[in-house]
């Protein structure tokens, strides 16, 4: 139930201000004050003639034009007179009328609807087509996955130095480790001045020339290898390739872009010299690559010394590509030290095959 009367100040047209009464009704607003002379004087606002209702952090100001056509304000500062204006005037222009309560509402459903569909959108780009790219890459056929790969190792080499001593070694050297790796690997080295080394999908290993300079054992190289095997036997590459790209073909299918996907990823086999991996697929390619070490009769503390070796290279440098693309984090250091004690330790010098080959790496250097 709404109060009888209200409290406020009323404002005249010639500016001076009186402490008033107000009375609401459906066709008045009236206002009840006294004068200099202490007379009580009463003034009746047509609610068709109040102009404006403008509210502040303060107060609430009502402006009406007068029979007189001058102009007179009210402000208040008592809630309660406020919410009884709004229901008693809740049809007139000056506090939204039907036609403006109407308007607001739809504007503020039209508001909803949209901040949903971003919402959706958003939704789908972060998440839903990452995880589409993903579940199209583990299905693909592995025979396609090679011929995916081998065209975009054609489009990587196509500006490529190769090193063909060097990559007659490294495949020899992959082929003595016996990784169990269940696609057929090939290693190629080229001269970069990039501390580098990344998988390409379907078996192709590009290894930059200046990531071999630092190395000082066989046990080193072999974890490179294995760590980037392990890339190519979980289809990491191809996993972080597509969840990445499914974002890409998201815009496109958006824009009306019908370019097909095996034409776009391989038009874009130069970005897999950048590709980021997650910490959870290079977590699982320090350990795959240990398992693969173990189990060719290798020292698994060769993947730690490689970890170190990068970063002591990249200690006071511009970040190596490697160390960007494949980060070597706090935790994955523990991981490797806690995986090692997995793995028996085998005694020095126990593949001299490997030693030879990884001298004759450096020989002609």
């Amino acid at each position: 139930m709404m109060q009888d009367s209200y409290s406020a100040t009323f404002i005249s047209a010639e500016g001076r201000q009186y402490p008033a009464t107000i009375f609401l009704s459906p066709v008045t607003l009236t206002i009840r004050y006294k004068n200099e002379s202490g007379e009580q004087k009463d003034i009746y606002w047509l609610a068709e003639r109040i102009q404006s209702m403008e509210e502040t952090v303060l107060f609430t100001k009502l402006s009406c034009l007068s029979l007189s056509n001058k102009t007179e304000y009210l402000q208040v500062r008592d809630a309660n007179l406020v919410a009884a204006i709004k229901k008693v005037y809740r049809d007139r222009k000056f506090v939204g009328g039907v036609y403006h309560h109407t308007l607001g509402k739809t504007r503020n459903k039209i508001l909803l609807v949209f901040a949903i569909v971003i919402g959706l959108l958003a939704a789908a780009y972060f998440w839903l087509m990452p995880w589409i790219g993903e579940r199209v890459a583990m299905n693909f056929s592995k025979e396609y996955e090679i011929e995916l790969g081998e065209s975009m190792y054609q489009a990587t080499m196509s500006n490529a130095k190769i090193d063909s001593s060097k990559t007659r070694i490294l495949n020899e050297f992959y082929k003595k480790l016996s990784f169990a790796v269940d696609y057929p690997v090939t290693i190629t080295v080229i001269e970069a001045k990039e501390v580098n080394a990344f998988a390409i999908p379907g078996g192709h290993i590009v290894v930059h020339d200046a990531i071999l300079e630092g190395m000082k054992t066989p046990e080193e190289l072999a974890a490179l290898l294995g760590h980037e095997a392990s890339h190519i036997a979980k289809r990491h590459s191809l996993r972080s390739m597509f969840r990445g790209f499914a974002r890409r073909m998201f815009i496109l299918l958006l824009t009306g872009n019908d370019t097909g996907i095996v034409g776009y990823l391989a038009a874009n086999a130069d970005a897999l010299k950048g590709l980021q991996y997650s910490r959870s697929l290079e977590t699982e390619a320090d350990n795959e690559g240990m398992k693969l070490m173990a189990g060719s009769g290798l020292n698994t503390e060769g993947m730690l010394q490689l970890m170190n070796m990068l970063q002591q290279e990249a200690a006071g440098k511009e970040p190596a590509a490697f160390m960007s693309t494949h980060p070597v984090f706090k935790d994955r250091l523990e991981n490797i030290r806690a995986q090692m004690k997995n793995f028996p330790t085998p005694s020095s010098g126990n593949r001299p095959d490997l030693s030879k080959l990884f001298h004759d790496l450096y020989e002609n250097w």
